[in-house]
C-alpha cells in the first residue's frame, strides 16, 4: 500500500504518511453482490375435482370385484352344502360311490351332475348365487360411498317403447357379435340348458327373469351411478356398462352385456328411477329365456321364437339409427380435463380390467378350446375373433372413450 500524495511506502494500518504527513485514503470496500437465486417454479395444488373423480372410479372397480367375489363365494358354498348332503344321502341309502378305474373322473362328473342338476339342487344354487350378489350389493355400497341420488323424471309410455325396441337391437347385435362360431356350426352344450335339466331349468329361468335383472340393475345402475353421474355422465354410463360386461365373465355374453349396459346407464340417468331399468332388464332375458321355458314342458316355438326375436333386433337397429339424435343417448359434457388417465389409470379399474380380462380368457378354454379338442369342428377358432375383440375392447377403451375437448360428451 502506498500514499497517494508522495508514492511513499505505508505500513500496515497507517493512517497517516510518515514522510508527508498526509492522511491516507483507504477505499471503502464495495459489498459483494449475492447472484440472484433461480426460481423455483410453483408447483400446483391437484385439482380436487381431479382427485374425486379418481378415487370414484377407483371405487367402483374395486366395488366390482368385490361384488363377483362375494357371488363366487356364495356359489361355491352353495355347492359344497349340496355335494355334502348329497354324499350323506348316498351312504344313508347304501348308494356305490364312483370308483377308481379307467374313467374315474368321467364317472365323478357324471355323479357330480347326477346331483346338482335337480330342481332342489339348482334351487339351492340359485339361492347361494343371490345372496352372494346381495352381500356385495351391501359391500359396494360400502366401499364406492353414497352419492347424490339422480333426480327423478317421469319416461312417457311411447319413449319407453322406443327404448325398448333399442335395447332389443343393440342385444341381438352383441349376442350375434359374441357368439359368431355358432353360425359357423359350433355348439355350446351349456350345464344349464332344457336337455340337460329338463323341469329342474325351472328354477333358472325365473332367477334369469326376475331375480337377475333386480340385483344386477341395483348394483350397476343404482350404486355405481349415483356415485360416478357427478364426476361426468358419460364416463359414469361407459364404466359402469363395461363393468357389467366384464362381470358375465366370458367373450360370449360381454358386448351384449356392454351395449345393453350403455342404453340402461343413460336412462336411468335421464330418469333417476331404477324400476325402468329393472323393466327393460327383465324384458330381454324373459324374451331369451321364453322358448326354453316353453321347452320345458314340450312345446317348442323355436321357429317363432326366431322370426319374432329377428324382426325386434332389425326393428331396435333400425329405431337406433334414427333415433341416435336423441336427447335420451346425449349426455352432460365433463369438464375436467384429462379425465381419460383419470378415469382409467387407477389402482382399482386396473384390478378390474385384469381380473375381467383373466375371467374372459380362463372361459374361453370352456367355449372354445375344450369344444375343439373334443369334436374337431374348426368352426369353434371362428371364437376366437370376439375373444380378440372382447380383449381389444377392454386396453383400448381408455384411448377412444370421450377425450375432453371442451364439448358436449355423446354416444
Amino acid at each position: 500500500m502506498f500514499c497517494t500524495n508522495c508514492g511513499n511506502a505505508l505500513k500496515n494500518g497507517a493512517r497517516f504518511c510518515h514522510v508527508c504527513g498526509k492522511p491516507v485514503y483507504v477505499p471503502a470496500e464495495t459489498p459483494a453482490v449475492a447472484a440472484p437465486a433461480a426460481e423455483t417454479p410453483a408447483v400446483a395444488a391437484p385439482d380436487p375435482r381431479t382427485l374425486e373423480m379418481k378415487r370414484a372410479y377407483s371405487r367402483a372397480g374395486l366395488s366390482t370385484v368385490a361384488l363377483y367375489g362375494t357371488m363366487s363365494v356364495g356359489q361355491s358354498l352353495a355347492i359344497v352344502l349340496i355335494m355334502v348332503l348329497a354324499v350323506a344321502g348316498s351312504l344313508l341309502s347304501r348308494v356305490e360311490l364312483p370308483a377308481f378305474g379307467r374313467n374315474f373322473v368321467q364317472d365323478v362328473m357324471e355323479w357330480v351332475y347326477g346331483r346338482l342338476l335337480t330342481p332342489l339342487s339348482i334351487t339351492v344354487l340359485l339361492l347361494g348365487a343371490a345372496a352372494g350378489t346381495g352381500l356385495g350389493i351391501v359391500l359396494m355400497r360400502k366401499i364406492v360411498k353414497r352419492g347424490t341420488p339422480i333426480e327423478k323424471r317421469s319416461l312417457p309410455f311411447g319413449r319407453f317403447v322406443l327404448i325398448a325396441l333399442m335395447c332389443f337391437g343393440v342385444w341381438g347385435a352383441g349376442a350375434l357379435l359374441g357368439n359368431l362360431a355358432e353360425l359357423f356350426g359350433a355348439t355350446q352344450d351349456t350345464l344349464f340348458s332344457v336337455e340337460r335339466l329338463g323341469k329342474g331349468m325351472l328354477p333358472y329361468l325365473i332367477y334369469a327373469m326376475i331375480g337377475a335383472p333386480i340385483l344386477e340393475e341395483l348394483a350397476f345402475r343404482k350404486v355405481l351411478l349415483d356415485r360416478l353421474h357427478e364426476t361426468g355422465e358419460g364416463y359414469a354410463a361407459v364404466i359402469s356398462a363395461l363393468l357389467f360386461g366384464l362381470m358375465h365373465g366370458n367373450h360370449a355374453q360381454f358386448f351384449l352385456a356392454f351395449f345393453l349396459g350403455l342404453i340402461f346407464a343413460m336412462v336411468y340417468q335421464r330418469t333417476g328411477r331404477i324400476v325402468y331399468t329393472m323393466l327393460l332388464h327383465a324384458m330381454i332375458n324373459t324374451t331369451a329365456s321364453i322358448a326354453a321355458l316353453f321347452a320345458i314342458f314340450g312345446i317348442d316355438i323355436s321357429l317363432g321364437w326366431n322370426i319374432a326375436v329377428g324382426a325386434l333386433v332389425l326393428g331396435g337397429l333400425v329405431a337406433l339409427l334414427l333415433a341416435r339424435k336423441d336427447p335420451l343417448l346425449h349426455t352432460a359434457a365433463c369438464t375436467i380435463p384429462d379425465a381419460n388417465r383419470v378415469v382409467y389409470k387407477n389402482v382399482g379399474m386396473r384390478i378390474a380390467r385384469i381380473a375381467g380380462l383373466v375371467l374372459i380368457g380362463l372361459q374361453s378354454v370352456v367355449f372354445i378350446f375344450i369344444p375343439l379338442l373334443q369334436s374337431g369342428n374348426p368352426a369353434y377358432l371362428i371364437g376366437l375373433i370376439p375373444l380378440a375383440l372382447a380383449i381389444l375392447t377392454v386396453l383400448l377403451l381408455p384411448k377412444f372413450t370421450w377425450r375432453y375437448e371442451g364439448k358436449e360428451e355423446t354416444i
